[in-house]
């Protein structure tokens, strides 16, 4: 049997759309870890947006762009946590090619934006 070493390999959380860094403690199941951690495994994608925001960028329009706070309800706009769904959304969506995030026009690196954004379908 062939002694794989994962340390190179790179995923994707499937709950926040961040990278996973390999874990030594992970090295027998690598191949099954989907999560990045015990808090996004507990909440999966508890608020998942997806669906939300490709239906408002198609009722815009191909070159249009949304800003995240745009599905939220006014009461939810200033909620953190809320907002963090829908970025980690945006970010699933970016991953799976099906829309870019940028910032001043310009596409970003999901993985590493900061700040506010704009969502535009690819």
């Amino acid at each position: 049997m062939e002694n794989k070493s994962y340390k190179n390999d790179t995923k994707i959380c499937s709950s926040c759309g961040r990278e996973i860094e390999y874990r030594k403690k992970w090295e027998k199941n690598w191949p099954e870890i989907k999560y990045c951690s015990d808090e996004c495994r507990k909440n999966k994608n508890k608020y998942d947006f997806r669906e939300n925001i490709l239906a408002l960028l198609n009722k815009r329009g191909p070159l249009k762009t949304i800003c995240p706070s745009e599905l939220l309800p006014l009461e939810l706009k200033n909620d953190k946590l809320m907002m963090e769904h829908v970025r980690r959304s945006a970010r699933l969506l970016a991953f799976e090619n099906k829309i870019e995030i940028t910032q001043s026009g310009k596409v970003v690196d999901p993985l590493s934006f900061k700040g506010p954004i704009r969502l535009k379908l690819k």
